[in-house]
């Protein structure tokens, strides 16, 4: 996992600092990596069901895909459609894709996240943003007050 922003893919490091992202708003390459994050919460190897699909999106939603805009359906449905996830065809199964099933360009994201927890080094990055923001308040407010 990498432990700091210089490691870290350059498009991830600025999209998880925001806040009220929408997916409809991004470059197809910034809403791959925004993607990318969710559709690590699924497994490749086991289906689950649609409810445990969106328990896992809901999760999401609430820790590392913060920055995001959206709800567990609407993001569901973008991560089906975009190839990050496969459904079955009643809509009852869910599974991430496979790395190798995977089209290009999702495959070279997919391979570049592999080996690290994406969703703790998000929580990490968030964490230390808002420490520094934090620090800048208080060193204005010690500013205005005189000290």
């Amino acid at each position: 996992m990498p432990d700091s922003t210089d490691t870290a893919p350059r498009p991830l490091q600025t999209l998880v600092l925001k806040s009220g992202v929408s997916l409809g708003g991004l470059s197809d390459e910034d809403r791959a990596w925004a993607l990318a994050v969710a559709a690590l919460r699924l497994s490749t190897e086991a289906e689950c069901t649609e409810a445990q699909a969106n328990e896992a999106l809901k999760a999401c939603l609430q820790q590392e895909g913060a920055f995001l805009q959206t709800d567990h359906v609407e993001l569901r449905r973008w991560l089906v459609d975009t190839g990050w996830w496969v459904r079955d065809g009643y809509g009852r199964a869910y599974r991430r894709q496979h790395l190798s099933e995977l089209p290009e360009p999702l495959r070279a994201i997919a391979q570049a996240l592999t080996g690290w927890d994406v969703a703790a080094w998000v929580l990490s990055q968030r964490a230390a943003a808002h420490q520094a923001r934090e620090a800048r308040r208080q060193a204005w407010e010690a500013k205005q007050a005189g000290l």
